[in-house]
C-alpha cells in the first residue's frame, strides 16, 4: 500500500470522514506531479490538522456512543499523525526536499528577471527545471553523492552536471548573477565552505533552508549575513510552510 492509500485507509475508518478527502486529493495531485517529472503547480496548504478542525469534527460526532468515540479519536490521531509524515514520504521516495513549486519558481523569475543561475548540490534538479522551463538560463550542479541513501539523485528531472559544489563554484561562477542552494545537510559544512568562496564573486547568494534547523550547518548560520530584501519577501509568500518545518528563502551576504 502506498502513502496515499494509507491516508485513504485512515479516513476509511472515521465517521463522516470524506470531509477529508480534498486534502488527500490535494496530496495525491502533489504526488501525480511528481511521478510525471514535474513540479507541483501550486505551495501547500497546511496539511496537519488544526487545533479548530480537531475541535470541529469532534462536535461534528458528538452523538457516538463512549466506546466509539474513544475509537474514533484514536483513528483521527493516527490520520493526523500519517498526514505529518508526507515530507518525510516525498524526501525518501522522490528525493524531493525544498519544496519547489511551479509558481514559487515563477516568483523567482518575476523579482529577478533576466537573470542567470547556478543551482549547487541539485539533487534531482526540481528548482533547475522550473527555471529552465520558464525559459531561465541555469546551470544544474550535483555530484550525487547523495544517491546511495535515498532517490536524491536517482530520478533526476533535468540534465544535471556531475560536479561538486565547489567545482562547480570554479566553473560557472563568473558566468551567473545568482548562486543558488537549497536544503544543504545540517550535518555538514560544505554551506560554509560554499559562502567564504562565493563571498569572492560578484553574485547574488540564494539560499533556501530553516535557519538553526533541518537544514545547514550550525557554523554557516552563524557565519551568514542574511539581508532584508523586498523580493524575497515576495518570493516567500509563494514558498510552502505546510508542517513543523519552518524553510524559506533567503538572499546570503
Amino acid at each position: 500500500m502506498n502513502y496515499i492509500d494509507g491516508l485513504r485507509e485512515d479516513v476509511s475508518r472515521l465517521p463522516n470522514g470524506m470531509v477529508f478527502n480534498a486534502r488527500i486529493k490535494f496530496m495525491e495531485r502533489i504526488c501525480q506531479a511528481l511521478l510525471n517529472n514535474e513540479l507541483p503547480k501550486y505551495h501547500f496548504p497546511q496539511l496537519q490538522l488544526s487545533e479548530d478542525e480537531i475541535k470541529s469534527y469532534m462536535r461534528g460526532n458528538i452523538n457516538l456512543d463512549e466506546i466509539e468515540f474513544q475509537e474514533m479519536s484514536a483513528y483521527l490521531e493516527e490520520f493526523d499523525h500519517d498526514l505529518g509524515d508526507f515530507r518525510t514520504y516525498l524526501q525518501t521516495r522522490f528525493g524531493y526536499w525544498a519544496t519547489i513549486t511551479q509558481d514559487f519558481v515563477a516568483e523567482i523569475k518575476n523579482n529577478f528577471p533576466d537573470q542567470s543561475f547556478l543551482e549547487l548540490m541539485a539533487g534531482n534538479g526540481y528548482l533547475s527545471k522550473g527555471l529552465r522551463d520558464l525559459g531561465v538560463k541555469t546551470y544544474c550542479t550535483d555530484d550525487s553523492s547523495w544517491a546511495q541513501h535515498d532517490q536524491t539523485g536517482n530520478l533526476k528531472v533535468t540534465d544535471v552536471e556531475s560536479l561538486d559544489a565547489l567545482a562547480a563554484l570554479d566553473k560557472y561562477g563568473s558566468k551567473v548573477d545568482n548562486v543558488i542552494l537549497a536544503w544543504s545537510p545540517d550535518r555538514e559544512d560544505i554551506d560554509l565552505k560554499v559562502l567564504e568562496k562565493v563571498r569572492k564573486l560578484d553574485v547574488n547568494f540564494l539560499l533556501i533552508g530553516e535557519k538553526n534547523g533541518a537544514t545547514d550547518s550550525h557554523e554557516f548560520w552563524q557565519e551568514a549575513e542574511l539581508i532584508e530584501d523586498d523580493k524575497i519577501k515576495r518570493i516567500n509568500e509563494k514558498y510552502s510552510r505546510y508542517d513543523l518545518v519552518h524553510d524559506q528563502l533567503y538572499l546570503v551576504k
